[in-house]
């Protein structure tokens, strides 16, 4: 059931971005295997230019709502709660799931005692980095609009700005701060300015003016643009260049957000809204067990089935990925249902408590 108290469009927009999550990984993960070069795969180009940035979006949104309801210190504690304590849970585990996996896979394995290393380990081994950063994000946001009270909007600006400026790339994974914190004050501020579009016309002027600018510019992605590759650093001496490439990279993520964000609410009209609603409350749990299964066991058992496709096949992509893609999720929420959240203490630690 879900409850009536709940905005059924932002569940179902999360139920489209976790989807599309699996689906990437699966793709990833299957051509990894077959020696083929994943970069190359215009569904998985077309994924990972914004998936991220929506949910980091989506993240913004709803925190508008948690300041507007809660004082800055109870909305740090529940941050706490929701975010750090299931970042450090899943990352110790992860850490010592990959270093006995690689023990029984017969690899060298040496556990990093220096504290960057071990943080480096803890952010991109069991790739939980995103709890991390939407930890930090969070405190950001609501250093920003306590500064707002005496600056203004330009509180927001000075804030961002220092991200943008200290070195975050040179210690760990911290880059991913300064990529995804504009996308996730973009949602704070498009909360609150209430904006929204009655007159369909134009509704459907900026979908389609979206589309058109996303199927032109996304043909030029390539791994150089991919968060894990550049880590926000410049790619060459030419600045001029490297400002255009990384407005680039923003202007895709903002189309994407801005077409799913269209698809979700056409979707929360129909009768799919209710599995996509299902799935979205479910998100997190399915992104934190996912990696286990999409990580873990598939590569194992898909390596000795030997599968081996055509990958830019329509066979490949509307039928092998969603269907793999759709078990593993519905083994998460298995997982998820039935066990993790009917044990009070396995709640709080791996899902912040969410109930």
């Amino acid at each position: 059931m879900i409850k009536e108290d709940r905005n059924i469009i932002i569940d179902v927009l999360k139920g489209i971005a976790i989807i599309l999550v699996v689906c990437g990984h699966v793709i990833q993960r299957t051509m990894v295997l077959n020696g083929a070069d994943f970069f190359l795969n215009p569904a998985f180009k077309i994924i990972y230019t914004f998936h991220m940035p929506l949910f980091f979006f989506l993240s913004g949104y709803l925190m508008a709502w948690t300041l507007g309801r809660r004082s800055f210190l109870d909305a740090f504690k529940s941050r706490c709660k929701t975010l750090l304590i299931p970042f450090v849970v899943w990352g110790m585990l992860g850490v010592f799931t990959i270093y006995f996996l690689n023990l029984i896979d017969g690899k060298k394995v040496s556990i990093v005692h220096l504290p960057q290393g071990l943080f480096n380990d803890l952010l991109l081994i069991p790739a939980v980095w995103f709890l991390f950063a939407l930890f930090i994000s969070s405190c950001l946001l609501i250093y920003s609009v306590r500064l707002a009270k005496r600056l203004g909007v330009a509180g927001f600006f000075l804030v961002y700005f220092l991200v943008v400026l200290l070195p975050f790339n040179e210690y760990g994974a911290l880059y991913y701060i300064k990529w995804f914190y504009l996308f996730y004050l973009a949602g704070y501020f498009f909360n609150k300015s209430r904006f929204t579009i009655t007159n369909k016309i134009t509704g459907a002027t900026i979908l389609a003016a979206s589309l058109i600018a996303f199927i032109a510019l996304v043909p030029y992605w390539n791994k150089n643009d991919y968060i894990y590759i550049n880590k926000m650093e410049l790619m060459s001496s030419d600045y001029l260049y490297e400002f255009m490439r990384i407005a680039y990279r923003y202007a895709l993520g903002f189309l994407g957000i801005i077409i799913v964000s269209y698809a979700g609410i056409y979707l929360a009209k129909t009768k799919l809204r209710f599995p996509l609603a299902y799935l979205g409350i479910y998100s997190l749990d399915i992104y934190l067990f996912q990696r286990y299964i999409v990580e873990g066991f598939y590569p194992r058992i898909a390596s000795n089935a030997g599968i081996n496709f055509d990958f830019n096949s329509p066979i490949f992509l509307c039928g092998f990925v969603p269907l793999v893609a759709i078990f593993f999720i519905g083994v998460c929420l298995l997982v998820s249902r039935l066990l993790i959240r009917r044990i009070p203490l396995l709640g709080k630690l791996l899902l912040g408590n969410r109930t």
